[in-house]
């Protein structure tokens, strides 16, 4: 897929944009490659969808020191700006989640609606500090991790990821991005979103619980959550069409749609091709 490279407040980022229709920003989790994100793009090329590999993964540029959380948001607004993209609808996975969520209550006029997938309002709720040594194999959570052997767990998530080009193998990437969560929380903030707000959630998920989705839900006015059985922390890959389907089904919802929150549990949505003007 090609890509360019953007100068942005004095970082080099690698950027790719594809598709054509209404404009829809893609954030990675953590140590995502823009690869990860080739079979959603491809279940939604009816969106123009813009990712990018952030500062430290891929070929985009190290910083010296690591980033906190709101400078990555403002630095994906001056992307945007840069590109000429006023207004986004917002995915975040995971990292990118929390991402997301620092970039829609920094800049919140430039977010029309916003998806966050498998993630949750602070690093507290999302990993236990052992998972985090055995996502990047160290200490005994590592060893037992290694030993689980489990389809699910951060170990095999992590070499699956790297061995097809979805995620860095570069360790000093993981750092930095995990130094931009220290500290960072949205709870306290996230009364104040406004935009129509879809939570996605695999109900195997052995890294961000399925609570997270409902803490998640109650605390943001207006969302609603979707569960994907059967699915674990990876189903954006593993379960792109459905993933796919429930973002255009909540993304083509009208825009004066005030309906309550709800949870959808494994519903099975059919595309409904709406435009998005006047939301």
């Amino acid at each position: 897929m090609a890509t360019q490279t953007l100068t942005v407040n004095d970082v080099q980022l690698n950027v790719s944009i594809r598709g054509q229709g209404s404009p829809l920003l893609l954030l990675n989790g953590l140590g995502g490659l823009i690869r990860s994100f080739d079979p959603l793009r491809e279940e939604l090329a009816d969106y123009t969808t813009i990712t990018l590999d952030v500062p430290g993964v891929g070929t985009s540029q190290l910083p010296r020191w690591p980033m906190r959380l709101p400078g990555h948001a403002d630095l994906i607004a001056a992307m945007l700006t840069q590109l000429g993209v006023d207004r986004v609808d917002v995915f975040g996975v995971s990292w990118g989640g929390a991402l997301a969520q620092e970039f829609a209550l920094r800049h919140p006029a430039r977010v029309r609606r916003l998806i966050l997938a498998a993630t949750s309002a602070g690093p507290a709720l999302l990993v236990k500090p052992a998972d985090i040594l055995a996502f990047l194999g160290r200490g005994e959570g590592a060893s037992r991790q290694k030993q689980e052997r489990s389809p699910h767990s951060l170990q095999t998530l992590m070499h699956f990821g790297v061995m097809h080009g979805m995620l860095t193998a570069n360790p000093r990437a993981y750092y930095y991005q995990i130094a931009a969560l220290v500290g960072w929380t949205s709870l306290p903030r996230l009364f104040r979103l406004r935009q129509r707000t879809l939570i996605l959630s695999g109900d195997r998920d052995t890294l961000v619980r399925l609570y997270n989705a409902d803490i998640l839900r109650r605390t943001i006015r207006r969302a609603e959550v979707h569960i994907l059985r059967g699915e674990g922390h990876f189903f954006v890959v593993t379960s792109a069409r459905q993933t796919a389907e429930a973002m255009r089904e909540f993304l083509c919802q009208p825009h004066d749609d005030e309906a309550p929150a709800a949870i959808v549990a494994n519903g099975r949505f059919e595309p409904r091709r709406l435009g998005h003007e006047g939301s």
